[in-house]
């Protein structure tokens, strides 16, 4: 059974970590606090024994991105001048892939996508280095994520999460039996956990905001070009398809003519015809 005195340091321990927890919590579910709330909770994390960041100690940290489409007739060289340009600012390329399609008239496009990074610093030279590889850009397309508040929040939980790193050490070593010594462990195996997972996490911002990434899609429009030729065989299919073509026509011409001297012939034949008919028939009643 864990002492007295053992006993009361794990339950201020635990109490530390609660309110810790709780803090976390409302910084996760609150907004950006106002000048007035931010000083009633100084009060707060001057308690839990977490110094208060100095702003000046803690520039703006930005994840900034930027993915653009250039057009070029060259895509080779302007991927090799890319990769060269990463390197030159001081980055270093992440992908390349290469894709082709065709279009239904037969023409193929040739695209190219490369991402790299480069140093926060150099980013906005490099994005206008890169608009003028291409002959045109098509589509340009930059954003930033302010991870400030964030990375801040990990920081002061990662020192307040030390502190308590700190005391279960020290009641570790004031710990004289067995399940004294498992009760602190299990709970400092807990806290380094949460202090690796915000240490991660913070591992993590810093690279995005010291490092910007840049994709860059690169085209290269082919027109169709026929490479079979003249031949017999084309010339053949050529005069075919047009002999088809002439006799199509001259069907619905006919068809077109008929149907417009038909009720021509019938107003004029007619007549005609019942007129010659009464003229034989006088003629033969004369010769008889």
């Amino acid at each position: 059974m864990p002492t007295p005195r053992l006993s009361w340091q794990l339950a201020l321990l635990l109490l530390c970590s609660l309110l810790l927890a709780c803090d976390k919590r409302k910084a996760d579910i609150q907004a950006e606090p106002t000048p007035a709330a931010a000083g009633a909770s100084s009060s707060t994390q001057a308690a839990s024994s977490a110094p208060v960041p100095d702003p000046a100690a803690n520039p703006r940290r930005i994840i900034r991105t930027g993915e653009l489409s250039v057009e070029t007739d060259a895509p080779e060289a302007v991927v090799r001048k890319l990769s060269v340009l990463a390197e030159d600012k001081g980055g270093f390329v992440i992908s390349s892939d290469i894709s082709r399609w065709k279009d239904a008239d037969g023409a193929e496009t040739v695209s190219t996508t490369l991402v790299f990074r480069v140093p926060v610093a150099a980013f906005d030279d490099a994005l206008a280095a890169v608009r003028a590889l291409g002959s045109r850009v098509a589509t340009e397309k930059v954003t930033g994520q302010d991870v400030t508040e964030e990375y801040v929040d990990l920081e002061a939980r990662v020192r307040a999460q030390r502190a308590i790193e700190e005391q279960y050490v020290k009641i570790l070593g004031d710990a004289k039996s067995i399940p004294d010594v498992l009760a602190v462990q299990q709970k400092l195996g807990e806290v380094r956990t949460e202090i690796e997972r915000a240490e991660g996490r913070r591992r993590f911002l810093e690279s995005q905001t010291s490092l910007s990434t840049i994709t860059v899609h690169v085209a290269r429009h082919l027109e169709a070009i026929d490479t079979g030729g003249p031949g017999f065989g084309r010339s053949l299919r050529e005069a075919m398809r047009d002999s088809v073509a002439v006799g199509i026509a001259i069907v619905n011409g006919a068809i077109r003519t008929v149907g417009v001297l038909l009720p021509v012939g019938l107003l004029l034949g007619v007549p005609g015809w019942l007129l010659l008919r009464s003229w034989r028939r006088r003629r033969a009643l004369r010769a008889a």
